[in-house]
């Protein structure tokens, strides 16, 4: 599972059991308060489990979980605030107050969390000291030390399990983004940064190309040398890849010798230019591997976004088939389509 919709998951899972418990406790409330007498307090609960359960029917088929969690927030805890400024509410019903945090960070994430936490229990700490502060027995600084230290450590404790939640949740996301061996981006990342591309070019118009690049005789270079050997040539590649390419293009590792460049603003003339560059630039390169110097040259094949095909799955066929039309010529060339033209000198090649 992809890791963003893995976090989508785990959000909505988290929204859906708040709903569930603000639906039940809410109810439960309303039905203890009628009988009191607590007619407005009872109606503002009963709005709030008609909203959670309004808004549990949207989260299971949302795509915008993050926003539909502050909304539900906002009206949780305004709702909280509310119902804590009635008169007819007793001072333990603050005892509420300390568990915004922990929601507020389960939904919200860390900062947003926070914010939320700090401003809502200061509203409802200045509420507290305006109803009660007449009364000497439920100011006592003994009272009230207990209750600011209760709500700092649940808000420290919630502030810090979230936030380490997330540094491992983005270490881990990045980890599994990267090809460990070239530190290049693999093919989950390179699907995830052509989405965005294919937006920006169906709005914008901008030109988009994509190279496969496939070693030569690769499995010569472990045969003859070692696995070692052949792991050092693919990183010498990949160093040789990045100080050629724009920062703004994207490289990944799809497996063993072969790679996908992702060239933003590049139409397939220009992704010639870029793949002829990076095919001479190979050509020279020496490879310095313990006592030996190794050699080698690539094949590449160019498609563009258009012509050649709408979605990134067309494209890598594409671009796959004239990979293959070069080994076929050769090898140590470039192919793309008739339209794109020759390929020309470096000089003139869209590398940085």
């Amino acid at each position: 599972m992809h890791p963003y919709q893995a976090n989508q998951d785990h959000r909505r899972a988290v929204l859906q059991a708040m709903l569930l418990v603000t639906i039940a406790s809410s109810l439960v409330f309303a039905a203890l308060n009628f009988p009191d007498s607590m007619i407005l307090v009872a109606w503002i609960q009963v709005a709030l489990a008609a909203f959670a359960a309004a808004l549990l029917v949207v989260v299971r088929r949302t795509q915008r979980v993050q926003a539909w969690c502050l909304r539900f927030m906002l009206v949780l805890l305004s709702a909280t605030i509310l119902l804590l400024s009635r008169p007819e509410i007793s001072a333990y019903a603050f005892i509420w107050l300390l568990v915004i945090p922990l929601i507020s960070h389960l939904l919200l994430g860390s900062r947003l969390g926070l914010l939320l936490s700090v401003g809502y229990m200061s509203v409802g700490g200045a509420i507290y000291l305006y109803r009660f502060g007449g009364s000497p027995e439920l100011v006592r600084v003994e009272v009230l030390a207990n209750a600011v230290i209760a709500a700092l450590t649940t808000l420290g404790m919630s502030h810090f399990y979230e936030r380490t939640r997330e540094r491992s949740e983005l270490k881990l996301t990045r980890l599994a983004a990267i090809d460990p061996l070239t530190g290049l981006a693999n093919r989950m990342r390179l699907n995830d940064v052509f989405l965005w591309e294919q937006a920006q070019a169906r709005r914008k118009g901008t030109p988009l190309s994509l190279l496969m690049l496939d070693l030569d005789l690769f499995k010569r270079i472990n045969d003859e040398h070692g696995h070692e050997a052949g792991d050092a040539v693919l990183v010498a590649f990949a160093r040789m890849l990045r100080e050629r390419l724009r920062e703004t293009d994207l490289i990944s590792r799809c497996g063993g010798e072969e790679f996908l460049v992702l060239l933003n603003n590049t139409d397939g003339k220009g992704a010639i230019a870029v793949a002829e560059a990076l095919r001479q630039s190979l050509e020279q390169l020496a490879i310095a591997y313990r006592d030996k110097t190794l050699k080698l040259t690539v094949s590449i094949g160019v498609a563009e976004y258009g012509p050649d095909g709408m979605d990134l799955d067309t494209l890598s066929r594409v671009a796959d088939e004239r990979l293959y039309q070069a080994k076929a010529n050769g090898r140590n060339c470039v192919c793309g389509s008739p339209a794109m033209g020759a390929a020309v000198e470096p000089a003139t090649a869209v590398v940085e």
